[in-house]
């Protein structure tokens, strides 16, 4: 079935494909543990929110220097290469961070990260580029959709198996777990790297014209494509005043510091359905477009920080964090391809870098602005907790968000018409995911219900073949007055129904 998948596409879409599977070995061990380990090590929420926003914000603006970089290497395949490379090393410096240095060891944490995320950022253009002219346009939302659902399963594979690993050892030894996990992920990010070696690049179309990066925020207000990148940079401020944030909530205030089994369900729950939910979300793309998806999305995004308001029960957030993977992930389809399709062929890169510098400075000063107010004690009605605070601000902006921006971007996609509130209302009956699961089990289904009825048939047949001839008789009369009957009552319905036409008929 895995095969099935990826082998009706080209060879460099199959390998890219297996490069994104074993990226998401890195994904789902040290992108994933990487804050648990700061808070094994003893960093407070301000130096967690730091981990967070500094190399977001400083991956963010190094990739506006991705064309230079082009220059220097001339192939984007070869740059790549060098900086997925030096990510993967990043990894195992990490992993060396508690026996190299005794001292400062969160300080060398941010610091190491931040260099690992810079190198892996600043291709991401040239990557996004690479894509862009290698994946047909018609078929761009269904092969997202199945790249990212191979790689969600590796990412929710390796967080499991990472969680279990931690739940394994005590405190005495939970260090070394930390550092296998990092290890781990080294090894997966340089196999990454490999498989981009098997990749075809075709020949990159630099912008002939100079696109300066105050020219493309200027027009942000004025054209599609502008309230576009506005929309996901609103969003992505959003995301990160809880995101980051939700580890410390789980480890220290729900007290999951002891149980790294249940605080990997629930991180991993939005994986999952993650996972599921993509290859929908790619067909939905492709046949009804991107901007319906994109504002049901935003609209139901608000029930992420509205219920861990209430819910308290760690084992309820598990079913939370399944709708929310379901929602973000039709986010993610919608405003990926959306920006992949409105980019122009020959300003992709420049465009990438520039959108992804707003995105990162977005994460940044969300991230930032919830540190700053969970340094302080709040204690309201309620609102017990500062992260509850924090939640409740994100509730209201993200309604602000949701009422300014959804009529502002138009649809570029020829697609069919849909409602915003069916595809809501799929995703609040998670349809993303029953639909594929239904599908496979349905046919079984069927299969096991014919048998039976063929057998009842078979029964009632024997059973008939054994009575007496005045018996079968009466058996035979008794379902041909009920054939009648029905017949009757039908014939009485069209009668009625005829007399009501006349009279509506007479009244005109």
């Amino acid at each position: 079935m895995f095969f099935d998948k990826i082998n009706k596409y080209p060879k460099s879409l199959r390998n890219s494909i297996i490069e994104g599977m074993f990226n998401s070995i890195m994904v789902g061990g040290a992108l994933t543990f990487v804050v648990p380990f700061a808070i094994f090590l003893g960093a407070n929420s301000l130096e967690v929110g730091v981990l967070t926003a500094v190399p977001a914000l400083f991956a963010a603006w190094i990739q506006l220097g991705s064309i230079k970089l082009l220059s220097f290497y001339k192939k984007r395949k070869s740059a790549i290469i060098m900086m997925v490379a030096l990510q993967a090393l990043s990894w195992l410096l990490i992993a060396l961070i508690p026996f190299i240095f005794p001292t400062g060891q969160v300080f060398w944490l941010i610091l190491i990260t931040t260099a690992g995320t810079i190198v892996g950022a600043i291709c991401s253009p040239l990557w996004q580029s690479w894509m862009r002219s290698i994946t047909p346009s018609e078929i761009m939302g269904e092969y997202f959709g199945a790249r990212n659902a191979l790689a969600g399963a590796v990412v929710f594979g390796v967080m499991m198996i990472a969680g279990l690993w931690l739940q394994l050892f005590d405190n005495s030894f939970l260090l070394y777990a930390f550092c296998g996990i990092f290890a781990l992920s080294f090894i997966g990010r340089a196999l990454s790297a490999f498989f981009f070696t098997k990749m075809d690049e075709p020949e990159v179309v630099l912008p002939k014209e100079k696109i300066s990066f105050l020219h493309f925020v200027k027009q942000m207000g004025q054209d599609n494509f502008g309230h576009v990148v506005l929309l996901g940079m609103l969003i992505n401020f959003s995301l990160a005043t809880i995101g980051p944030f939700l580890s410390i909530y789980l480890l220290k205030t729900l007290g999951l510091s002891n149980d790294y089994i249940l605080y990997t369900l629930i991180i991993a729950a939005s994986t999952l359905s993650s996972i599921l939910a993509m290859p929908y979300w790619g067909r939905i793309v492709d046949k009804f477009g991107y901007i319906k998806l994109i504002r049901a999305t935003t609209l139901l995004m608000i029930l992420h920080p509205l219920a861990l308001i209430f819910i308290r029960d760690p084992m309820w957030l598990v079913p939370l964090e399944l709708l929310n993977g379901v929602i973000l992930s039709g986010f993610t389809m919608g405003l990926a391809n959306f920006i992949y399709e409105a980019f122009p062929d020959e300003k992709i890169i420049k465009y990438a870098s520039y959108q992804s510098a707003l995105f990162g400075t977005a994460t940044f000063l969300g991230t930032m602005f919830a540190g700053a107010l969970l340094i302080f004690t709040i204690n309201l009605p309620i609102l017990t907790d500062t992260f509850y605070v924090v939640c409740l601000i994100a509730v209201a902006y993200r309604i602000i968000v949701h009422v300014v921006m959804r009529n502002k971007i138009k649809e570029i996609h020829l697609a069919e018409r849909i409602r915003t509130e069916r595809v809501a209302i799929s995703m609040l009956t998670m349809a993303p995911i029953t639909q594929p699961l239904l599908s496979h089990v349905v046919p079984l289904l069927s299969t096991a219900e014919n048998a039976t009825v063929n057998g009842v048939k078979r029964v009632e047949g024997a059973t008939i073949r054994g009575l007496t001839k005045a018996e079968r008789a009466a058996i035979y009369e008794m379902k041909r007055v009920e054939e009648l009957a029905e017949k009757e009552i039908s014939a009485i319905k069209k009668r009625a129904k005829e007399r009501r036409a006349a009279k509506a008929k007479k009244k005109a």
